[in-house]
């Protein structure tokens, strides 16, 4: 562990300290960040060869930053440690879906936090490095193992195919992250009558969004407010849906010009066991998801950023 770089990001001023001066003890070279959009610029200047991120922080979730280094070439080998005030069967799951290496739960002691951090290091030291990667140490790939302290009725999960010891979840709390009602089949795809036919790439785009049990409906307006192209469950006059999605869309980019923000990204809504996400695709179009539930959205976000490439080059862009 001498000497290698560990990027702690916590919104806890006090847990990243006391992080710190554990993990410095051991001698290895810590930097912090108090939130997940600062990890992501701090790991953009200099790699490191572990993250450790707690789950829940303002802003961007310590799942969904995890699945954001998954995602770039330069640094989905870097192993994640996950800290959690929970450790049960619905966090493991999603931090297995995020492709974190393991997950701690909070407080922790150096007992419970440094065998697992060896066993991260020691991964991506014996896995082969990404060619023509620069970075002078390694940073390969983690095979995830994640283990938690026995609980009375503990549910195992099924291990990954090169892990040495059993996932477990541990039930000494309630599930923080509700889980949608299974959907037996997907939804079939659909039309309003007055929409124009989409185009078959598009609604190859959109397909995977089906898949997800959380998802009920899939939209993409454009940026006028017509609806392009709907597919799932039956919505009450889609037209409508899309215009006051683009008026709220056109409110959210006059405030942030008002203000000197950043041109809008995304807008998410909450409703009584519902949730909207818009997402822009383009300064054409936007893509829209009607959700069952109001939380636990951290895999469809992953999913929106993995299929934006696609729905762009559908759009022309």
């Amino acid at each position: 562990m001498q000497g290698a770089k560990v990027l702690v990001v916590d919104d806890s001023t006090s847990v990243r300290k006391v992080l710190e001066k554990l993990l410095s003890t051991r001698g290895l070279v810590v930097t912090t960040s108090e939130s997940a959009e600062q990890g992501l610029e701090a790991v953009s200047r200099n790699t490191p060869h572990l993250v450790i991120a707690d789950v829940v922080m303002p802003g961007m979730s310590g799942f969904e930053l995890c699945q954001m280094l998954k995602m770039r070439e330069s640094t989905k080998r870097v192993p994640v440690i996950l800290i959690s005030g929970i450790i049960n069967e619905g966090v493991v799951a999603q931090a297995q879906q995020a492709g974190a290496f393991d997950v701690v739960s909070k407080p922790f002691t150096p007992d419970d936090l440094f065998p697992k951090i060896e066993r991260a290091l020691s991964a991506a030291k014996q896995a082969p490095p990404t060619t023509g990667e620069p970075s002078p140490a390694p940073s390969p790939a983690a095979t995830p193992i994640f283990m938690a302290a026995p609980a009375p009725t503990p549910v195992a999960s099924t291990p990954a195919p090169s892990a040495s010891a059993p996932i477990t979840a541990s039930q000494a709390e309630p599930p923080t992250l509700p889980q949608a009602a299974p959907v037996p089949t997907p939804p079939v795809p659909s039309m309003p009558a007055n929409a124009e036919p989409p185009h078959q790439a598009l609604m190859e785009g959109l397909r995977p969004f089906l898949d997800k049990p959380e998802v009920e409906s899939v939209l993409v307006i454009s940026n006028t407010g017509q609806l392009l192209s709907w597919a799932g469950q039956t919505i009450e006059e889609p037209d409508l849906l899309a215009t006051y999605l683009h008026t709220m869309l056109s409110i959210s980019s006059v405030m942030g010009e008002k203000y000197q923000l950043s041109s809008i990204q995304s807008l998410g809504l909450e409703y009584l066991g519902k949730t909207v996400m818009v997402n822009r695709i383009s300064d054409k179009a936007s893509l829209v998801l009607l959700l069952r539930g109001t939380g636990g959205t951290g895999v469809i976000r992953y999913l929106v950023l993995k299929q934006m490439p696609q729905l762009k080059a559908v759009l022309g862009e």
